[in-house]
């Protein structure tokens, strides 16, 4: 039935580019050349993902202050398209965004030799919930979670202190304003999770997951997000 609803909508409604209404390209809403411009991080720290000037090991900041996700792996830099999707999605509702993104995600994270056993999408605060109407680091968990058909355990993280804003925060005031603000209580022991997120900026947020997420006994945590900026 799925199937069938997906043909008659592809039909009725093709998927024309976010950015230049060309056609888009394998069922996305991007053509070919506007995917082309979105721009990969060419050199970057192994652990947090932190794009550096030349090629080099791990960043200064992760050998003194080593976090407690074991790695940050982005798709892109959070500029030009990819900065575009998810301003779309996350402050003008534009939910096709989502499955552009994930679908994305989904076939990046395909190549990985060792995939974990759930998903998890970094959660909102019910009143931040309520106020923006959805979470889309879920739905584009949502969509990672057919691609790669792995366990999707979002309800079991939860955000039980509503924090204040990140955005003009400095990374020390980021770090203090999360703290203890996740709760994780595990219907199914997992050994390794995937934190989802649209963008990591200082790390603040995944850092403090990680850090709930092991104290229950996880003993891997990722970090996947569309982009890094």
């Amino acid at each position: 039935m799925d199937n069938w609803s997906n043909i008659i909508q592809f039909n009725l409604y093709p998927p024309t580019c976010f950015i230049c209404d060309q056609p888009g390209h394998n069922a996305l809403d991007l053509c070919t050349e506007c995917l082309q411009e979105l721009k990969p991080s060419t050199h970057a720290c192994p652990v947090c993902n932190i794009e550096l000037s030349a090629v080099s090991s791990i960043c200064g900041r992760c050998l003194q202050r080593p976090p407690c996700f074991d790695h940050v792996f982005s798709l892109y830099r959070y500029e030009g398209i990819a900065q575009f999707l998810i301003k779309s999605l996350k402050f003008q509702a534009k939910y096709s965004c989502a499955r552009t993104i994930g679908h994305l995600m989904g076939q990046h994270f395909k190549t990985l030799e060792k995939l974990p056993d759930a998903l998890i999408a970094v959660p909102l605060h019910p009143k931040r919930l309520k106020e923006r109407g959805f979470n889309q680091a879920e739905l584009i968990a949502q969509h990672i979670h057919k691609e790669l058909n792995i366990p999707l355990v979002s309800p079991d993280l939860t955000r039980i202190i509503n924090s204040t804003s990140q955005t003009s925060l400095k990374a020390s005031e980021r770090r203090k304003n999360l703290k203890n603000a996740f709760c994780y209580e595990p219907s199914i022991e997992l050994r390794s999770i995937a934190v989802i997120d649209d963008v990591v900026t200082t790390g603040s947020t995944a850092n403090e997951i990680a850090k709930t997420l092991k104290k229950k006994g996880v003993q891997q945590v990722e970090i996947w997000a569309f982009a890094r900026a």
